[in-house]
Order: C-alpha cells, then structure tokens, then sequence
C-alpha cells in the first residue's frame, strides 16, 4: 500500500513530538488513524504515542542482527532519534555510516513505519468519504493471523524481556517511573512466533507504563512452573485511569495472544494495583558437556546447537571434564576418542563411576567407527566424525525423548 507525502509530513511531525502528548492531543496524524481517532475515553495524545513507540518496535529486527546491519539500521536510527532523543549524527557514528546515508535510512524507516500504520487499513477516511473494510478489531485478526504463518521460533525467554525492557525504558523513564525485570530462572525456552510473543507483552507493558502514577514501579517478573513460565506484570494506575474502560488497549494483546494460544488473566490486588499474568508453555533446555581438545570442532558444534533448546559447555581434557562433571550435572555428554593422556575410552569409564556420569547420556564421537564397543562401554549413542548438524540433533532428539 502506497501512502500520500502528506501522510508521511504528518507521521514524521508527529514522531518529533512523540514526548509532548498534549501536542499530539489535537496533532493531525491522530484524526488520520481511525483507532486513535475514536477513543472518546482515552488521551488521544498518549494513545497516538504509544501507538507509534509499538510501531517503531515491530521493526525490530531481533537481538541476532547487527546494529549496523542494512536490515537493522533503519530501526536504530527511528529509535534512537525519535524514542531516545539522540543527534542524528552521533547516531551515524555509532553505525560507522555517514551523515547522508543515516538521514536516507532514516527516512526508509519513516516509509517502512508508515505502511505498518497503513497496513491494517486503520487510516480514517478524508472528509465525505465513506468508510470501507471491516471493523478496527476484525482488521488487527486479520495483521495477527498474517503473521501467525511465520515459522515457529525456539525462544529464549529471558533474552526477549531483557530486549523487551529495554525497548520501553526511555518511556519509563520520560514519565518517571522505575521500570523493572527480575528473573527467577535461566534457560527457559518455549517455540512460539517471536514476534507476536514480543508484541503481546510490549501492548500489556505499554499500557501499564501509560497508566501508571509517576514514582510508582512497574514490575515484570518470568516465573518458572512446571512445564510453564508464569510472567507476571505489576502495575499501580491511577485512580482515574482505573476507572477507565480498558478493553480498547487490551484488545490488541487479547487477540495475539489467542492466536498463541496462550492463557492470560487479570486481577486487582488489595492495595489497588493490577497484576496481568501469561502463561507460556516450556522447552526445557538441556544441558551439554562437550569433552574434545580441537577446538574447531567445539565452535562448530556450538555454532549447531546456537538457537536450539540446548547450553554448551565444554571441555578439552579428561581432569578438566571430571571437575566440572558434579558441578555441572549435564543432561548429555558428547565424548571424543583420540585425545592426549587418557582416551575416550578410559573417561567413559571414570565417568560412569560417579553419580552424575551415571545420570548422564553419553554420545561417542569419533572418527573410528566402532558403535559396538562404544554400546558396550556403556555409551547410549555414537556419531561417526565428521558430524552434520542434522545428525547430532537427530541425535539429541532421541536422547532427550527416551529420557
């Protein structure tokens, strides 16, 4: 969808005044979003904020990009400028891109916000012209099950809320307020969209921030459960955004998250606050120790299981793998054959004499095929050097299920 120059000179005026909402109270690209434009019980001003802060968000292009990426460029250059306040030319410097080059992708980023904007045809009509399409909430179901087709994603939990934080804390922060993460758990992954996931919790933590009285916290917890992790939002609005009918900001959370088919509940606490929870299905990661003295092969095999529910660990000789052994207590231990001092055979052995070797599945992997000895010393599988990825997570797969 193409949009107007007019509409552009409208979204980048009211981008340079994203942190004064009166002004944006009666801006014009406010009556051009329909949305914005008919919430008679919200600030216009504050919901337009928001509305372009989540925009400039869903351009994110994941914690895996470089800043300096072509792809990513466009996004830091929007939040930095716009969100963070920051010159422009510093930000080209931080890029290591010229000045002209950083004003071009800036206005890439512009257009790119600008179809996001358009894009569920939220745009009010002109004067006199009738209204087409469907509903405001018909056309957010529609952008959710659009991107519902992107490919499921191994998500790291506390990776997406530490982005997600930090995303929101120049809002936090312009409106005073102290903006918290604890995490009470590490390595919690769950296979969902990432960037529905992402987008639900910043539309929750948006309004939260939104709503909440200057110098009171707003706390998001990640909580682990059994098979689940709870996230928890904690939030105390004001008295006079409590009474306000919320169903309009929720609407857009509400609706991703049923498409993630994920629970989410809210509640009042005794003193007055709101506390949003979201439960979020689990895969658990599990644990590798990779005992091997060529180094080349424990890069390759961490640069296999990088996004996977697995944590490498690694060793390069047997002293050093046994005194990381009870430590450690991994779930699976890949063991080489052909090493100094004392070979792949000897360590199994050493290692199965001890409680957490015992617990352990062993993998041998060697360049000599010799799967029969390697069961019958007690190891649960082998891999025949060289090692493709598809074969050690064919591998760790089965491993895991029999366990």
């Amino acid at each position: 969808m193409s949009v107007s120059e007019e509409f552009l000179e409208d979204l980048r005026s009211a981008l340079a005044h994203l942190h004064d909402p009166a002004y944006l109270e009666s801006h014009p690209f406010a009556a051009r979003l329909r949305f914005v434009a008919q919430a008679p019980d919200l600030s216009r001003g504050k919901l337009l904020a928001r509305t372009l802060r989540l925009a400039i968000e869903a351009l994110d292009p994941g914690a895996g990009v470089a800043p300096n990426a072509p792809e990513a460029r466009p996004y830091h250059l929007l939040r930095g400028r716009y969100i963070a306040q920051r010159d422009l030319v510093r930000l080209a410097e931080e890029l290591d891109i010229g000045e002209r080059q950083a004003y071009r992708e800036l206005r890439r980023g512009v257009e790119a916000l600008a179809q996001i904007l358009c894009h569920s045809d939220q745009i009010a009509p002109e004067d006199g012209e009738p209204e087409l399409g469907s509903p405001p909430q018909s056309r957010v179901k529609e952008e959710v099950e659009r991107l519902t087709n992107v490919t499921l994603q191994d998500v790291d939990l506390q990776q997406l809320l530490a982005g997600i934080v930090a995303s929101a804390q120049c809002l936090a922060q312009q409106q005073g307020i102290l903006l918290q993460l604890e995490l009470q758990a590490e390595g919690l992954t769950c296979t969902t969209n990432r960037v529905l996931l992402r987008q639900a919790i910043l539309n929750l933590l948006s309004h939260a921030l939104g709503t909440t009285a200057n110098n009171q916290p707003v706390l998001l917890r990640l909580i682990p459960g059994q098979g689940e992790a709870l996230l928890e939002l904690t939030y105390s609005p004001t008295q006079e955004s409590a009474m306000t009918d919320v169903s309009e900001p929720y609407a857009v959370a509400q609706q991703v998250l049923a498409s993630l088919n994920l629970q989410w509940t809210r509640e009042k606490t005794a003193e007055g606050g709101e506390i949003i929870q979201v439960r979020i299905p689990v895969t658990r990661t599990r644990s590798v120790l990779l005992i091997d003295d060529n180094q080349g092969l424990i890069r390759l095999f961490c640069r296999y299981l990088r996004h996977q529910p697995y944590r490498v660990y690694s060793a390069t000789n047997a002293d050093e793998a046994l005194a990381m052994l009870d430590q450690l207590q991994p779930d699976v231990i890949i063991l080489d054959i052909m090493m100094p001092e004392r070979d792949g055979w000897e360590v199994l052995q050493a290692l199965r004499q001890r409680d957490a070797g015992r617990r352990a599945r062993i993998v041998i992997c060697s360049i000599i095929n010799d799967p029969k000895l390697s069961a019958a010393l007690g190891a649960d599988a082998f891999l025949h050097k060289p090692v493709d990825q598809a074969s050690l997570l064919q591998v760790l797969e089965r491993l895991g299920s029999a366990t």
